[in-house]
């Protein structure tokens, strides 16, 4: 088994084509379940979940999937989240596998020194292991600026403290953020962009959500002629196109990472009711629908259209708060399809 480090010498293009299983394990779980993800995106092709349930029902599924042919003609990938022991069989077959297949990217927590499905890994020559410890304050600064380099963002001095303790320094989390800030200031690795704790404080929640609670349930709810009244009321009440714009991109960030989840496995209630920070007990029902409404692109393409609304208005000589309206009322009615 190839053993690597996260923090020392790992990087997706070690893994090399004789390896059938990569293992990701540690203290540090969020970050094993962000480079894992990382090695699915660098091996390409269409992603095949499958649970640690699932391998222990039927282990033959593993090496069954990674035998398999996409239906498109693409790569194949097998993840499996929260693996342990009761996947070792699975994985076992898979190894053991004589024809060559898509690979697997499995991820664990922290195993124990007699962990089966650690033993089995470190036995095996064409499997490798990748731990991740708990990251210390320089370690976290170092990956917080890697993850924001992968997308074209350069950090100024205070914004990689401010962020890493705003999440935690959770990985995953971290990831999410600088995903929608390069999205927020149009930064690509081919166009790198500045990225100031103002722009934090653009994007974060700097006013009442409360009041927007109407237009952002109709907008997220498809429902473009009460989202036609609401934006009224509030353009009356002289409520800036921005804010409603930022009041309704936070609703749809919530929506894209509890649809992560779901796309991970996840029923659509459990993944609400696991949400953190928690979603308001007032809310559940409403955000679980508009969670079984919208998919990853989606959301992707609504918030895309917020962000160029915002520069735009932002521009002198332009219809200002009208763009805003036009764009919420075309996103409501995206969300209506």
């Amino acid at each position: 088994m190839k053993s690597l480090r996260a923090d020392k010498g790992y990087a997706p293009e070690r893994i090399g084509p004789d390896i059938r299983v990569t293992l990701f394990h540690g203290a540090d779980e969020a970050a094993s379940a962000d480079l894992a993800w990382k090695l699915a995106k660098h091996y390409g092709g269409e992603i095949i979940l499958l649970s640690p349930a699932t391998l222990k029902e039927d282990p033959g599924r593993l090496p069954d999937e990674a035998a398999a042919v996409s239906m498109f003609g693409d790569k194949r990938v097998i993840r499996v989240d929260g693996a342990g022991d009761e996947s070792v069989e699975a994985i076992s077959l898979l190894l053991g596998a004589t024809a060559a297949g898509n690979p697997a990217v499995i991820v664990a927590g922290n195993l124990r020194k007699g962990s089966k499905l650690l033993a089995l890994i470190e036995d095996a020559p064409n499997a490798a292991g990748v731990i991740s410890y708990e990251a210390d304050a320089r370690d976290a600064g170092r990956n917080l600026e890697e993850v924001a380099g992968e997308m074209g963002l350069q950090l100024m001095r205070e914004v990689a403290p401010r962020l890493a303790a705003a999440c935690n320094n959770d990985r995953r989390l971290i990831r999410r953020e600088l995903e929608k800030l390069a999205l927020y200031v149009d930064a690509t690795p081919e166009a790198p962009q500045r990225l100031t704790v103002e722009h934090l404080a653009e994007v974060g929640a700097a006013v009442d959500d409360a009041e927007f609670g109407p237009l952002v349930d109709a907008v997220a709810g498809g429902r473009a002629a009460m989202a036609d009244q609401q934006l009224t009321k509030l353009t009356a009440q002289g409520v800036a196109g921005i804010a409603q714009l930022r009041a309704v991109a936070r609703r749809l960030w919530l929506l894209a990472d509890l649809r992560t989840t779901v796309d991970n496995g996840m029923s659509p209630q459990a993944a609400v009711d696991g949400a953190r920070p928690p979603v308001f007990w007032k809310e559940k029902e409403r955000v679980t629908t508009q969670l079984q409404r919208w998919r990853e692109p989606m959301l992707r393409n609504a918030l895309e259209r917020l962000f160029a609304t915002e520069r735009d208005i932002k521009k002198s000589g332009t219809a200002g708060d009208v763009l805003a309206s036009q764009a919420l009322l075309a996103i409501a009615a995206m969300g209506n399809r």
